[in-house]
């Protein structure tokens, strides 16, 4: 082979090699192009994120994140509330075909004593009353228990005729089977009655917790001196289990709160609404708690609690009426409603609204 034919044949075998060549290089230079891309990029983010003034429509920071996004509303402890659950309505009742939606009273127009009214699909009114449900007079707070009894007080508010003073401390119990209406106890007060101030019991209320009866009796006081009692009653045996003394108290009403559970009270004697702890037992502790006055609510009025209800767990609905221990006629009557909510955290009552309530039912 020439010399020309062996340099030319060197060259052709060369050339395959040196193309490789290439071909790797240009591939190292793409991905050190990519991977210094790739380290700026991330530079690039961290120095965003990490700058101490960084700009305004950056990620939104922890504050902000939490003002953009809705507060749900507070829930009440789930221990709190009237301590009412085992309450229902008399076994008799359903005997009497008035429907579901059945109205107690004490004052219905037209009626002396009980009633049990409902309206019907037609738009009429059903009322039904029992023959015994008028023997003690004129009724004015009432109560039902576990079992669906009916606990009664009778109130002098129209005639001492059919409320005579000495009566006015008896509690009647309507039975739940049978609906006869009978004397249940007369409960003791600290100086016989008199015209000057016809009441006795003013305020009824059961808590199912211990299954206590509570009474609140004005009997004995005198312009001069509160000689109320507030008293604890053990319905199976009408006997009394304690008792509070020199107090005169209205509508009452159990709350079990975030501390303890009390018994509030409306005072007969002004527009302030108190408490006292309750024990295991139900038993009433003599220290008084002030919770507030009607009359310092926005629209609020000199009244005496005469109702204090819990239609929620976290409300109380007090009816204010007018009243300075003497009588006078049904249609005078005028009661406005109160509401406040209960605040968790400081244990207190919050106002929210009065309204002008006329008559009563």
């Amino acid at each position: 082979m020439s010399k020309k034919s062996r340099k030319r044949r060197q060259k052709q075998t060369k050339r395959p090699a040196r193309k490789r060549s290439k071909s790797k290089n240009t591939t190292w230079i793409i991905l050190a192009t990519l991977g210094l891309l790739v380290l700026v990029g991330a530079f690039w983010w961290m120095a965003q994120h990490s700058a101490p003034g960084q700009p305004a429509d950056s990620t939104p920071t922890a504050s902000a994140q939490a003002e953009a996004t809705p507060t749900p509303e507070p829930t009440p402890p789930p221990n709190i509330g009237a301590p009412t659950g085992c309450i229902h309505r008399p076994a008799f009742v359903s005997q009497l075909n008035l429907g579901n939606q059945i109205y107690i009273g004490t004052n219905l127009k037209g009626y002396t004593g009980l009633t049990l009214s409902a309206q019907q699909p037609d738009g009429r009114v059903t009322v039904y009353q029992h023959p015994t449900w008028d023997d003690a007079g004129s009724l004015a707070a009432y109560v039902l228990d576990q079992d669906g009894n009916i606990y009664v007080a009778p109130a002098p508010f129209v005639s001492l005729d059919e409320n005579p003073p000495e009566e006015q401390n008896n509690i009647y119990k309507v039975d739940a089977r049978t609906g006869v209406m009978s004397l249940y106890m007369t409960l003791p007060w600290a100086a016989p009655p008199d015209t000057r101030n016809p009441f006795g019991i003013l305020g009824l209320t059961y808590d199912c917790d211990t299954h206590s009866l509570y009474a609140s009796s004005v009997a004995g006081s005198t312009y001069d001196e509160e000689l109320g009692r507030i008293f604890q009653i053990d319905p199976a045996t009408a006997s009394i289990v304690s008792q509070m003394d020199g107090v005169d108290a209205f509508g009452l009403g159990v709350y079990r709160g975030v501390k303890d559970k009390r018994l509030y009270f409306g005072s007969a004697r002004n527009s302030s609404i108190r408490s006292v702890v309750l024990d295991d037992a139900g038993a009433l502790d003599t220290e008084q708690r002030l919770e507030f006055y009607l009359l310092q609510a926005p629209g609020g009025q000199d009244e005496r609690a005469k109702k204090i209800q819990f239609p929620k767990r976290d409300e109380m609905l007090v009816k204010g009426i007018e009243f300075n221990y003497t009588l006078r006629a049904a249609s005078d009557f005028a009661e406005h409603d109160y509401t406040y909510r209960y605040d968790p955290a400081n244990d207190a009552w919050e106002f929210v609204q009065v309204k002008l309530r006329e008559g009563v039912q």
